[in-house]
């Protein structure tokens, strides 16, 4: 029960209960998958199909009207998990299942799940001029794999390197690859994605520390990469956003190099409990059910990344650190459906009033983990589109 209750409840993992209740394959679709062919019909669809198959009316909150497509996987989501509760309660005499995570087997199945729906829902990015694999010795001797990614564009090109989200749970390379691609494409950049470390096995501050070494790693490397080293940023998902911030904190303070930049794409900038969050935020109080990242994956991550630690210490909760004057440049994009909105709000809002040359993106249609779902709607599509052309603008404008 519980692995399907993080499958299901993830953001990162949207739809893994439902796969097969899409409407039927377009023959025409160009894919050997048949599940990421479903997800192409589904895109395909006309909207008066898609809102006959949610009800026939839009899901509107906070003056903001969800995506269709979106609306249609979360309202597929809800019928899921409805059967399976009923199921669940037909079985009351049944034994607990263990914690997935706690048997390696398990644990590997689940993320290659999450991995292949990522990848699934993403666009297919474009050829670049080389994609290689190489590998960063951590500070403990463990190698830590990276892809870089080589655009097509003339000169000395900025680096950026990026960390992945996933709840600090999930998430690889291989995930994110679609999206690395487009992202090196569309900003002109070398890319640096990196496969840090999960929790549980390597709860805080594990993932960070890895984040840490990888971008060190970056700025020894910058020549060979041939890359630009006084135009080394950093950046990432949700989770990965988290640590790009974290990675510049650390090593302004340790006096390293630090990052040049910052692209932050709905970035875990605040992870208290998802009470406290309620308190502060009207995001948190109405899009932490039904829209993705719901509370029991969030109270889930908060108990094995950050066992018996204070949620609100700076590099768990850095928008409560409130040192921004020293941050970089910095482009923050957010989700409309997202109970982690207004945390970005707030700290694009601290970036700015601090001096700090701010770019801060809203797609007020789209749910959390949106550079994920490109193959789904076009709204996605056009916000991966749209932030890595502005990311492009503002890192060649250092």
């Amino acid at each position: 029960m519980l692995r399907k209750q993080l499958i299901t409840l993830s953001a990162l993992a949207l739809m893994f209960t439902v796969c097969g209740a899409y409407p039927s394959v377009d023959a025409g679709a160009q894919t050997s998958d048949p599940k990421e062919r479903e997800i192409a019909d589904l895109a395909a669809k006309p909207d008066s199909w898609v809102l006959e198959q949610v009800g026939g009316r839009r899901i509107t909150l906070d003056g903001q009207t969800l995506d269709l497509r979106m609306q249609y996987l979360f309202h597929k989501g809800r019928q899921a998990a409805e059967e399976e509760a009923k199921a669940a309660a037909g079985n009351k005499g049944a034994t607990p299942s263990p914690d997935p995570f706690d048997d390696p087997k398990s644990a590997a199945a689940i993320r290659q799940d999450a991995n292949n729906h990522w990848i699934r829902q993403t666009k297919p990015g474009p050829a670049l001029a080389s994609v290689t694999d190489d590998k960063v010795t951590a500070r403990d001797g463990k190698p830590i794999p990276v892809r870089i990614y080589h655009s097509k564009a003339e000169g000395t090109l900025p680096i950026l390197v990026y960390y992945h989200g996933g709840g600090w749970l999930f998430g690889n390379i291989e995930a994110v690859d679609r999206t690395m691609r487009r992202l090196a494409d569309e900003a002109k950049v070398i890319i640096v994605s990196t496969d840090y470390r999960l929790a549980p096995e390597n709860p805080y501050p594990g993932s960070w520390n890895d984040a840490e070494d990888a971008f060190d790693w970056a700025v020894a490397n910058a020549d060979r990469l041939k890359g630009d080293r006084s135009r080394i940023c950093v950046g990432g998902d949700s989770a990965g956003g988290n640590m790009s911030v974290v990675v510049t904190t650390r090593t302004q303070k340790a006096g390293k190099p630090s990052p040049a930049c910052q692209l932050l794409y709905y970035a875990a900038v605040d992870n208290r409990s998802v009470k406290e969050m309620r308190v502060h935020y009207v995001s948190a109080r109405l899009f932490w059910d039904g829209f993705g990242l719901d509370v029991p994956f969030t109270d889930y991550v908060h108990r094995r990344v950050f066992p018996g630690m204070d949620l609100s210490q700076p590099e768990i909760s850095p928008l409560l650190a409130g040192n921004f004057a020293r941050m970089p440049p910095t482009l923050v994009a957010s989700a409309g459906f997202d109970p982690l909105r207004d945390s970005d709000r707030a700290f694009a809002e601290g970036l700015k009033k601090a001096g700090v040359k701010t770019l801060y993106l809203e797609y007020a249609a789209l749910p959390h983990g949106f550079m994920q779902q490109t193959a789904v709607t076009k709204e996605a599509d056009r916000a991966a589109s749209e932030t890595a052309r502005e990311f492009g603008n503002l890192v060649r404008n250092l």
